[in-house]
């Protein structure tokens, strides 16, 4: 996730009621993965019934190209070749934002709000890096 998050930093993370909240585009959520890790943070980009695109290095929803200010100049999808995705409608589209080095829904598909367990609320450690995501 960088560079918003670090390798070793720690966060405080609100549990997700499914039948009281959702996530929303741009939050750092947790997930429940079948993975060696157990679980995963990353960045909710598609909500449900969505169409999500990467095209010629670009990401779309619903045709329109996303704004991603958090990527600090970073490219929001490296690659040439084309991607799509029609959303569920408990689907979620999810991405690391060091697109590079990410494991995350271009590899593995969209994932459902079951897996999606807690968004993150904040950076509790280092103290030199405390503060809202």
């Amino acid at each position: 996730m960088t560079p918003t998050l670090e390798h070793g930093d720690y966060l405080l993370a609100r549990r997700i009621l499914a039948d009281t909240e959702s996530p929303q585009r741009g939050d750092i959520v947790v997930l429940s993965t079948n993975t060696p890790e157990r679980s995963q943070v990353k960045r909710v980009i598609g909500l449900p019934r969505e169409h999500i695109a990467l095209t010629d290095g670009m990401l779309f929803i619903n045709g329109m190209r996303l704004a991603e200010p958090y990527l600090h100049g970073l490219p929001p999808y490296l690659g040439l070749d084309e991607s799509s995705w029609r959303l569920g409608a408990e689907e979620y589209f999810v991405m690391g934002d060091n697109r590079i080095h990410s494991s995350d829904s271009r590899a593995y598909g969209p994932v459902h709000t079951a897996q999606i367990e807690a968004r993150a609320v904040c950076r509790v450690f280092p103290p030199s890096r405390w503060g809202r995501l």
